[in-house]
């Protein structure tokens, strides 16, 4: 009788619910933070924009060069190593980011970046100032123009002004294996720490980043991705505190999130090789400056332009130069 009463009571209990086939089931999932600090509005404010002209043809890659707005000399040094008849004959275009001249810059003036823009048709000025805390901005402008204005390129290469690299090397990767899936390639970071030196000015507080390691990332001076990636990364930056170290951000947060294939370029492609010019005074070291020269690769400090220049400086002012090299990966 008791057992009866139980098979009744689970039919009643039952019957109060209404069943859905499994396809009919809705599924709640985790709501995601909707990050959208004031930084991110500046990746579309821009002071000087790129000729549309750029992208009218549908290029095979598209150079986005991080530069500081002072950095005229390295500007065309690119431009010089690699002139636009040449990047033309390779179905390739280039654009140069830069911020706003800071306030404590006397060296340099608005009308000059804008008759720079005049004379070559290929800077993105943006419309935030310029700062190692507002690089990633600078680095998201760029992504963003060319998800916009050359949405049908191939391929994406960011790198920094200071970077050297062989470009044919890099067309015959992309020329003969051909990626159709989502990647970002370039030099990966593993096991990275933050800098919690706060006398650096690379410092990274606990408050902005409070995890012991970053995760896996690819270095910001030189990599390769797809204007589809571009896109999914400016989306997924809204879901994201705003992260100053921008390849941290970029290539290694936003980049984990989405999941997408991380592809290592083999060793052999990297060299290590940097030229620096100590500019130095009877007392102790006046300045310190690196320039790298990718059209003078094989023999740097005696035939570059750099080289000449320093000579000239040396004869006029009797100060000495002292060339040394240090380590920097850079792509060859």
């Amino acid at each position: 009788m008791q057992g009866k009463l139980k098979k009744m009571a689970i039919l009643l209990i039952t019957a109060s619910f209404r069943i859905y086939p499994s396809s009919q089931i809705k599924r709640v999932t985790k709501r995601r933070i909707l990050y959208n600090p004031m930084e991110y509005r500046f990746m579309k404010d821009y002071i000087i924009s790129p000729s549309e002209r750029l992208c009218q043809k549908r290029p095979f890659i598209i150079i986005i060069v991080t530069s500081y707005v002072g950095n005229f000399e390295l500007r065309n040094m690119f431009r010089r190593g690699m002139p636009r008849e040449m990047l033309e004959s390779m179905n390739t275009t280039r654009i140069f980011l830069l911020a706003e001249i800071p306030p404590g810059e006397k060296n340099i003036t608005q009308n000059w970046i804008e008759e720079e823009n005049e004379n070559f048709h290929d800077i993105l000025q943006g419309a935030f100032t310029e700062s190692y805390r507002n690089l990633t901005i600078k680095h998201l402008m760029g992504l963003q123009w060319v998800t916009t204005k050359c949405p049908n390129a191939s391929y994406i290469l960011k790198v920094d002004d200071d970077t050297v690299f062989r470009f044919e090397k890099l067309l015959n990767i992309l020329t003969k294996n051909a990626i159709t899936d989502d990647f970002l390639m370039g030099y990966v970071l593993k096991h990275a720490q933050p800098r919690r030196d706060n006398t650096s000015k690379w410092y990274v507080s606990l408050e902005e980043y409070p995890k012991k390691k970053y995760p896996t990332y690819v270095s910001g001076w030189y990599y390769v991705t797809t204007p589809t990636v571009a896109a999914k990364l400016l989306n997924e930056a809204m879901y994201h505190p705003y992260f100053w170290v921008d390849d941290v951000l970029v290539t290694g947060i936003l980049i984990g999130a989405l999941n997408i294939r991380i592809i290592e370029m083999p060793d052999e492609f990297w060299l290590e090789y940097r030229l620096n010019v100590m500019i130095h005074t009877n007392k102790d070291i006046w300045n310190i400056e690196a320039y790298n020269h990718f059209f003078a690769i094989d023999n740097l400090a005696e035939t570059s332009w750099l080289a000449q220049q320093t000579k000239t400086k040396t004869a006029k002012s009797g100060k000495q130069f002292v060339y040394k090299r240090k380590v920097l990966k850079m792509f060859l």
